[in-house]
Protein backbone atom coordinates (compact mmCIF):
# COMPACT_ATOMS: atom_id res chain seq x y z
CA UNK A 1 0.00 0.00 0.00
CA UNK A 2 1.26 3.48 -0.92
CA UNK A 3 -0.10 6.49 0.95
CA UNK A 4 0.19 9.87 -0.75
CA UNK A 5 -0.14 12.83 1.62
CA UNK A 6 -1.41 15.63 -0.58
CA UNK A 7 -2.64 13.17 -3.18
CA UNK A 8 -5.35 15.45 -4.53
CA UNK A 9 -2.88 18.18 -5.47
CA UNK A 10 -1.12 18.95 -8.74
CA UNK A 11 1.83 16.63 -8.12
CA UNK A 12 -0.01 14.18 -5.88
CA UNK A 13 -2.78 13.36 -8.36
CA UNK A 14 -0.25 12.59 -11.06
CA UNK A 15 1.74 10.42 -8.67
CA UNK A 16 -1.41 8.49 -7.67
CA UNK A 17 -2.13 7.75 -11.31
CA UNK A 18 1.44 6.56 -11.94
CA UNK A 19 1.42 4.34 -8.86
CA UNK A 20 -1.83 2.75 -10.02
CA UNK A 21 -0.27 2.11 -13.42
CA UNK A 22 2.56 0.22 -11.73
CA UNK A 23 0.18 -2.01 -9.83
CA UNK A 24 0.35 -0.42 -6.39
CA UNK A 25 -2.61 -0.03 -4.07
CA UNK A 26 -2.99 3.69 -3.44
CA UNK A 27 -4.53 5.73 -0.64
CA UNK A 28 -4.61 9.54 -0.91
CA UNK A 29 -4.84 11.70 2.21
CA UNK A 30 -5.52 15.41 1.80
CA UNK A 31 -7.64 18.20 3.22
CA UNK A 32 -10.00 18.21 0.23
CA UNK A 33 -10.29 14.46 -0.27
CA UNK A 34 -10.73 14.07 -4.01
CA UNK A 35 -9.20 16.56 -6.46
CA UNK A 36 -11.37 19.63 -6.89
CA UNK A 37 -13.35 20.08 -10.07
CA UNK A 38 -13.10 16.43 -11.11
CA UNK A 39 -16.24 14.54 -12.15
CA UNK A 40 -17.36 11.50 -10.19
CA UNK A 41 -16.22 8.78 -10.16
CA UNK A 42 -12.61 9.87 -10.19
CA UNK A 43 -10.10 7.01 -10.20
CA UNK A 44 -12.24 4.69 -8.09
CA UNK A 45 -9.18 2.48 -7.59
CA UNK A 46 -7.72 5.15 -5.28
CA UNK A 47 -8.94 5.31 -1.69
CA UNK A 48 -9.58 9.02 -1.10
CA UNK A 49 -9.35 10.16 2.54
CA UNK A 50 -10.27 13.74 3.50
CA UNK A 51 -8.01 14.57 6.44
CA UNK A 52 -5.35 17.20 7.14
CA UNK A 53 -1.93 15.88 8.11
CA UNK A 54 -1.40 15.68 11.86
CA UNK A 55 -4.95 14.51 12.60
CA UNK A 56 -5.97 11.17 14.05
CA UNK A 57 -7.76 10.28 10.81
CA UNK A 58 -4.55 10.93 8.89
CA UNK A 59 -2.62 8.73 11.31
CA UNK A 60 -5.13 5.89 10.90
CA UNK A 61 -4.81 6.19 7.13
CA UNK A 62 -1.16 5.09 7.41
CA UNK A 63 -2.14 1.59 8.52
CA UNK A 64 -0.76 -1.18 6.28
CA UNK A 65 1.30 1.38 4.33
CA UNK A 66 4.73 0.38 3.09
CA UNK A 67 5.52 3.68 1.38
CA UNK A 68 4.40 7.18 2.34
CA UNK A 69 4.90 10.11 -0.02
CA UNK A 70 4.73 13.42 1.87
CA UNK A 71 3.73 16.04 -0.71
CA UNK A 72 1.33 18.06 1.45
CA UNK A 73 1.81 21.77 2.16
CA UNK A 74 -0.68 24.40 3.29
CA UNK A 75 1.35 27.39 2.09
CA UNK A 76 3.41 28.62 -0.85
CA UNK A 77 6.48 30.88 -0.74
CA UNK A 78 4.53 34.08 -1.36
CA UNK A 79 2.03 33.36 1.43
CA UNK A 80 4.20 31.70 4.07
CA UNK A 81 5.67 34.91 5.52
CA UNK A 82 2.22 36.46 5.92
CA UNK A 83 1.35 34.12 8.80
CA UNK A 84 4.48 32.37 9.99
CA UNK A 85 2.75 30.81 13.00
CA UNK A 86 0.18 29.15 10.73
CA UNK A 87 2.91 28.02 8.33
CA UNK A 88 4.79 26.40 11.20
CA UNK A 89 1.74 24.86 12.88
CA UNK A 90 0.04 23.47 9.79
CA UNK A 91 3.17 22.06 8.16
CA UNK A 92 5.97 21.31 10.63
CA UNK A 93 3.98 20.67 13.82
CA UNK A 94 1.40 18.65 11.88
CA UNK A 95 4.09 16.49 10.30
CA UNK A 96 5.53 15.26 13.62
CA UNK A 97 2.54 13.12 14.76
CA UNK A 98 2.30 11.83 11.20
CA UNK A 99 5.89 10.61 11.43
CA UNK A 100 5.20 9.18 14.89
CA UNK A 101 2.31 7.20 13.42
CA UNK A 102 4.39 6.06 10.44
CA UNK A 103 7.14 4.82 12.75
CA UNK A 104 4.74 2.98 15.08
CA UNK A 105 2.86 1.34 12.20
CA UNK A 106 5.95 -0.04 10.51
CA UNK A 107 6.04 2.17 7.42
CA UNK A 108 9.12 1.18 5.44
CA UNK A 109 9.98 4.54 3.88
CA UNK A 110 8.80 8.16 3.78
CA UNK A 111 9.62 10.17 0.66
CA UNK A 112 9.41 13.91 1.21
CA UNK A 113 8.96 16.56 -1.49
CA UNK A 114 11.12 19.42 -0.25
CA UNK A 115 11.94 22.63 -2.11
CA UNK A 116 15.17 23.00 -4.02
CA UNK A 117 14.02 26.47 -4.92
CA UNK A 118 13.67 27.68 -1.33
CA UNK A 119 15.78 25.74 1.20
CA UNK A 120 19.14 26.94 -0.17
CA UNK A 121 18.51 30.68 -0.16
CA UNK A 122 20.85 32.96 -2.17
CA UNK A 123 23.15 30.87 -4.35
CA UNK A 124 26.84 30.84 -3.50
CA UNK A 125 27.53 28.59 -6.48
CA UNK A 126 25.64 27.56 -9.59
CA UNK A 127 24.42 25.00 -10.19
CA UNK A 128 23.63 24.30 -6.52
CA UNK A 129 24.72 20.95 -5.09
CA UNK A 130 23.12 19.16 -2.15
CA UNK A 131 26.06 20.25 0.05
CA UNK A 132 25.31 23.95 -0.52
CA UNK A 133 24.54 25.98 2.59
CA UNK A 134 20.86 26.10 3.56
CA UNK A 135 19.90 29.68 4.37
CA UNK A 136 16.24 30.07 3.35
CA UNK A 137 14.86 33.60 3.23
CA UNK A 138 11.17 32.78 3.59
CA UNK A 139 9.12 30.73 6.03
CA UNK A 140 8.21 28.19 3.33
CA UNK A 141 11.86 27.26 2.86
CA UNK A 142 12.40 27.11 6.62
CA UNK A 143 9.47 24.76 7.19
CA UNK A 144 10.65 22.44 4.41
CA UNK A 145 14.13 22.35 5.94
CA UNK A 146 12.72 21.69 9.41
CA UNK A 147 10.76 18.71 8.13
CA UNK A 148 13.95 17.39 6.53
CA UNK A 149 15.63 17.59 9.94
CA UNK A 150 12.76 15.80 11.68
CA UNK A 151 13.01 13.04 9.10
CA UNK A 152 16.68 12.68 10.03
CA UNK A 153 15.69 12.49 13.70
CA UNK A 154 13.10 9.79 13.11
CA UNK A 155 15.56 7.86 10.97
CA UNK A 156 18.16 7.77 13.75
CA UNK A 157 15.74 7.52 16.69
CA UNK A 158 13.00 5.27 15.32
CA UNK A 159 14.59 3.58 12.32
CA UNK A 160 12.03 5.20 9.97
CA UNK A 161 13.72 5.30 6.58
CA UNK A 162 13.25 8.45 4.51
CA UNK A 163 14.42 10.10 1.31
CA UNK A 164 14.23 13.82 0.56
CA UNK A 165 13.84 15.24 -2.94
CA UNK A 166 14.62 18.94 -3.22
CA UNK A 167 12.52 19.86 -6.23
CA UNK A 168 13.12 22.95 -8.36
CA UNK A 169 10.37 25.02 -10.04
CA UNK A 170 7.79 22.48 -11.15
CA UNK A 171 5.25 23.04 -13.91
CA UNK A 172 2.90 21.10 -16.15
CA UNK A 173 -0.52 20.82 -17.72
CA UNK A 174 -3.43 21.16 -15.26
CA UNK A 175 -1.38 23.29 -12.85
CA UNK A 176 -3.62 25.80 -11.10
CA UNK A 177 -2.72 29.28 -12.32
CA UNK A 178 -4.80 30.87 -9.55
CA UNK A 179 -2.56 29.55 -6.78
CA UNK A 180 0.44 31.90 -6.56
CA UNK A 181 2.99 29.20 -7.30
CA UNK A 182 4.22 28.47 -10.81
CA UNK A 183 5.49 31.12 -13.20
CA UNK A 184 4.94 28.99 -16.29
CA UNK A 185 1.28 28.27 -15.54
CA UNK A 186 0.64 31.94 -14.76
CA UNK A 187 2.51 33.20 -17.83
CA UNK A 188 0.93 30.71 -20.23
CA UNK A 189 -2.65 31.29 -19.12
CA UNK A 190 -2.34 35.05 -19.41
CA UNK A 191 -0.35 35.02 -22.64
CA UNK A 192 -2.87 32.76 -24.40
CA UNK A 193 -5.67 35.08 -23.19
CA UNK A 194 -3.87 38.19 -24.40
CA UNK A 195 -3.70 39.54 -20.84
CA UNK A 196 -0.43 41.19 -19.73
CA UNK A 197 1.95 38.97 -17.79
CA UNK A 198 3.22 40.28 -14.46
CA UNK A 199 6.88 39.81 -13.57
CA UNK A 200 8.26 40.70 -10.17
CA UNK A 201 11.58 42.43 -10.77
CA UNK A 202 13.33 43.12 -14.06
CA UNK A 203 12.92 39.64 -15.54
CA UNK A 204 16.54 38.57 -15.13
CA UNK A 205 15.64 36.23 -12.25
CA UNK A 206 16.79 32.75 -13.29
CA UNK A 207 15.04 29.50 -12.42
CA UNK A 208 15.35 25.78 -13.10
CA UNK A 209 11.99 24.62 -14.52
CA UNK A 210 11.22 20.89 -14.32
CA UNK A 211 8.12 19.18 -15.70
CA UNK A 212 5.81 17.46 -13.21
CA UNK A 213 6.03 14.13 -15.06
CA UNK A 214 9.80 14.12 -14.57
CA UNK A 215 9.25 14.80 -10.86
CA UNK A 216 6.85 11.86 -10.63
CA UNK A 217 9.49 9.64 -12.21
CA UNK A 218 12.02 10.83 -9.62
CA UNK A 219 9.60 9.99 -6.80
CA UNK A 220 9.11 6.49 -8.21
CA UNK A 221 12.87 6.02 -8.52
CA UNK A 222 13.33 7.15 -4.91
CA UNK A 223 10.75 4.61 -3.76
CA UNK A 224 12.85 1.75 -5.16
CA UNK A 225 16.30 3.15 -4.39
CA UNK A 226 18.56 0.86 -2.34
CA UNK A 227 21.70 3.00 -2.07
CA UNK A 228 23.08 5.05 0.81
CA UNK A 229 22.18 8.63 -0.16
CA UNK A 230 19.08 10.19 1.34
CA UNK A 231 19.00 13.64 -0.27
CA UNK A 232 18.62 14.46 -3.96
CA UNK A 233 18.15 17.59 -6.05
CA UNK A 234 15.48 17.21 -8.73
CA UNK A 235 15.54 19.73 -11.56
CA UNK A 236 17.10 20.03 -14.99
CA UNK A 237 20.46 21.58 -14.18
CA UNK A 238 19.76 24.42 -16.61
CA UNK A 239 18.62 27.96 -15.80
CA UNK A 240 16.23 30.15 -17.76
CA UNK A 241 15.48 33.78 -16.98
CA UNK A 242 11.90 34.99 -16.83
CA UNK A 243 12.62 37.24 -19.81
CA UNK A 244 13.84 34.21 -21.79
CA UNK A 245 10.69 32.35 -20.76
CA UNK A 246 8.56 35.15 -22.17
CA UNK A 247 10.59 34.97 -25.38
CA UNK A 248 9.89 31.25 -25.73
CA UNK A 249 6.16 31.87 -25.22
CA UNK A 250 6.16 34.56 -27.90
CA UNK A 251 7.77 32.12 -30.33
CA UNK A 252 5.16 29.44 -29.66
CA UNK A 253 2.17 31.77 -29.76
CA UNK A 254 3.53 33.78 -32.69
CA UNK A 255 2.03 36.92 -31.20
CA UNK A 256 3.09 39.69 -28.83
CA UNK A 257 3.09 39.02 -25.10
CA UNK A 258 2.83 42.16 -22.99
CA UNK A 259 4.77 42.24 -19.72
CA UNK A 260 4.12 44.46 -16.72
CA UNK A 261 7.17 44.64 -14.47
CA UNK A 262 6.43 44.95 -10.75
CA UNK A 263 8.78 45.72 -7.84
CA UNK A 264 10.90 42.74 -6.82
CA UNK A 265 9.90 40.69 -3.76
CA UNK A 266 12.19 40.15 -0.79
CA UNK A 267 11.75 36.35 -0.77
CA UNK A 268 12.86 35.86 -4.40
CA UNK A 269 16.50 34.86 -4.91
CA UNK A 270 18.22 36.08 -8.06
CA UNK A 271 19.27 32.68 -9.35
CA UNK A 272 18.33 29.10 -8.52
CA UNK A 273 19.63 26.26 -10.68
CA UNK A 274 20.12 22.78 -9.21
CA UNK A 275 22.96 20.35 -9.77
CA UNK A 276 21.27 16.99 -10.45
CA UNK A 277 24.41 14.88 -10.79
CA UNK A 278 23.65 12.81 -7.67
CA UNK A 279 20.11 11.94 -8.77
CA UNK A 280 21.33 10.98 -12.23
CA UNK A 281 24.07 8.77 -10.79
CA UNK A 282 22.29 7.17 -7.82
CA UNK A 283 18.66 7.06 -8.92
CA UNK A 284 19.40 6.44 -12.60
CA UNK A 285 17.03 9.33 -13.23
CA UNK A 286 17.19 12.22 -15.67
CA UNK A 287 14.63 14.78 -16.84
CA UNK A 288 13.10 13.69 -20.12
CA UNK A 289 10.93 16.68 -21.06
CA UNK A 290 12.69 19.76 -22.39
CA UNK A 291 11.41 23.21 -21.51
CA UNK A 292 10.51 23.81 -25.15
CA UNK A 293 8.46 20.61 -25.30
CA UNK A 294 6.88 21.27 -21.92
CA UNK A 295 5.87 24.79 -22.92
CA UNK A 296 4.32 23.47 -26.12
CA UNK A 297 2.25 21.02 -24.08
CA UNK A 298 1.21 23.81 -21.72
CA UNK A 299 0.10 26.08 -24.56
CA UNK A 300 -1.86 23.28 -26.24
CA UNK A 301 -3.58 22.36 -22.96
CA UNK A 302 -4.63 25.95 -22.25
CA UNK A 303 -5.85 26.48 -25.80
CA UNK A 304 -7.81 23.21 -25.72
CA UNK A 305 -9.71 23.93 -22.53
CA UNK A 306 -10.03 27.69 -22.98
CA UNK A 307 -7.97 30.11 -20.93
CA UNK A 308 -8.99 31.24 -17.48
CA UNK A 309 -6.33 33.90 -17.09
CA UNK A 310 -8.80 36.50 -15.92
CA UNK A 311 -8.71 34.62 -12.60
CA UNK A 312 -4.90 34.28 -12.47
Amino acid sequence: MCVVLGGSGFLGARLCRSLLGKGFRVRSVSRSGRPKGQPEPWWPEVEWVAAPIGTELCARALRHAGLVFHLASTTVPSSSNADIAYDLESNVVATVPTLEAAASMGVQRVIFASSGGMVYGPARESPITESHATEPICSYGIHKLMIEKYLQLFRSRNGLDSIVLRISNMYGESQDCVRPLGAIAHFTERAVSGIPVEIWGDGTTTRDFVHVDDVVNALLKAALYDGADRLFNVGTGHGVSLNQLIGLLRQRLAKPVTVNFQPSRNFDVTENVLDITRAMRELAWAPGISLESGLERMVQAVQARGPSARDC
